[in-house]
């Protein structure tokens, strides 16, 4: 099993939003459909992560500064399947400076 996140690159630079791009060599899907995911968080904290049902996903709330971005291959019941990925990026001054755990469950 692999799975690498394409974009952003690590050390780049970006604003937000952007998109965290990913490739698996497993089938993404839905939890409810049998189907693996994968586990996006940012900084270690692997408590507050998004679903990502798919291959890409946009995130819109990221304070500025230094971040690392882990993504977790997660089989349907959320077990980890063993495999993980991360880069370190820099939001730039246009991110926002507001608080990145959100109200909707730990979704950034």
């Amino acid at each position: 099993m692999t799975l690498e996140i394409t974009s952003p690159a690590d050390g780049a630079t970006v604003e937000t939003p952007f998109t965290i791009e990913l490739k698996s060599s497993e089938e993404l899907g839905a939890p409810d459909t049998g189907k693996d995911h994968v586990h996006v968080f940012f900084d270690g904290n692997d408590q507050e992560y998004q679903v990502v049902e798919g291959n890409s996903v946009e995130i819109t709330d990221l304070p500025a500064g230094e971040h690392e971005i882990d993504a977790s291959l997660r089989h349907a019941d959320h077990s980890a399947a063993g495999v993980e990925t991360q880069v370190n990026v820099t939001v730039g001054s246009g991110g926002s400076t507001g608080d990145s755990t959100g109200d909707s469950g730990g979704s950034y």
